[in-house]
């Protein structure tokens, strides 16, 4: 089958550090060309991939800007059209379902972000596209889709050798942001008595939350931020940590970094929101409160 996968203009695939969407992008781009699939992946020229690979920018453009966004898909959907070549399409942005109808090929759209009224317009004018959940708690929260189900997220578990032993420190990955808890997972180490260890970044929007917030409980003793980890990083902080902190604060459609913790023997602690109840098993790969 010839597939195409429209990935973001914003972080290679694979992503060198934070990058969901685009980690999303390169586990499906990689697994269905290992199935004998003719893989074409719309994504940025620095990306590494066994597939096809397309690109308008030679490299990431970031921080994320909705002109980049949408001069990448307007290309990405202009060169699918005009090569005629693909079975189907996969997109991955809300925006990307607005230039459905330019193609002859059936769409697919996941959905990564929590519901926002804009996005579920869109969608709403598009009925005839098959869509994607990544959890059945993002489905309830959206719009009525009449074609639409519910796939988890997956990696590669060879990737991520699960460890029997830890280092005695508690872990808190991914982006900076209220939303995350990121200055909860730093209260909960100081209340255990426990070391913490960060790894990754505050975005753009996420800055005055990082200053006010975390970095001055990063002064306090045991807390350190290792900074923007990548993939052999960040598998090496998850196995020797003693579990995984992702106290969220909403409601998040899916969290790719708690399967990864899973897989590398690290339970993950967390709150009973978005997808943490349909991901994991309580008492045996982490504890919900």
């Amino acid at each position: 089958m010839r597939i195409g996968i429209v990935s973001t203009p914003f972080i290679r695939v694979p992503p060198s550090g934070y990058g969901g969407t685009e980690l999303f992008c390169y586990e499906l781009a990689e697994g269905l060309t290992t199935r004998g699939h003719d893989v074409t992946l719309f994504a940025t020229g620095d990306s590494a991939v066994s597939c096809r690979r397309r690109a308008l920018y030679a490299s990431a453009r970031w921080p994320p800007l909705p002109e980049d966004e949408v001069n990448h898909l307007a290309w990405a959907f202009s060169e699918a059209a005009r090569e005629d070549r693909l079975d189907v399409l996969h997109v991955n942005s809300p925006f990307a379902v607005a230039f459905t109808p330019f193609v002859r090929v059936p769409v697919v759209h996941t959905l990564h972000h929590a519901r926002c009224d804009e996005s579920s317009r869109i969608y709403a004018r598009h009925p005839d596209i098959a869509y994607v959940a990544i959890s059945e708690r993002q489905r309830s929260l959206e719009i009525a889709l009449p074609r639409s189900c519910v796939i988890h997220h997956g990696v590669t578990s060879a990737r991520y050798p699960p460890s029997l032993t830890d280092e005695g420190y508690l872990a808190h990955i991914g982006r900076y942001a209220e939303e995350k808890g990121t200055h909860i997972a730093l209260d909960i180490a100081r209340a255990a008595g426990m070391p913490i260890r960060l790894g990754g970044r505050a975005h753009p929007k996420d800055h005055a939350y990082y200053l006010q917030e975390v970095a001055p409980r990063l002064r306090e003793s045991g807390a350190s931020d290792l900074g923007e980890v990548d993939h052999d990083r960040k598998v090496a902080l998850l196995r020797a940590a003693r579990a995984l902190l992702c106290p969220l604060q909403w409601e998040e459609p899916f969290g790719l970094i708690a399967v990864e913790a899973m897989l590398c023997g690290t339970p993950v602690l967390g709150f009973r929101r978005g997808s943490f109840p349909e991901i994991v098993d309580e008492g045996v790969t982490g504890f919900l409160a």
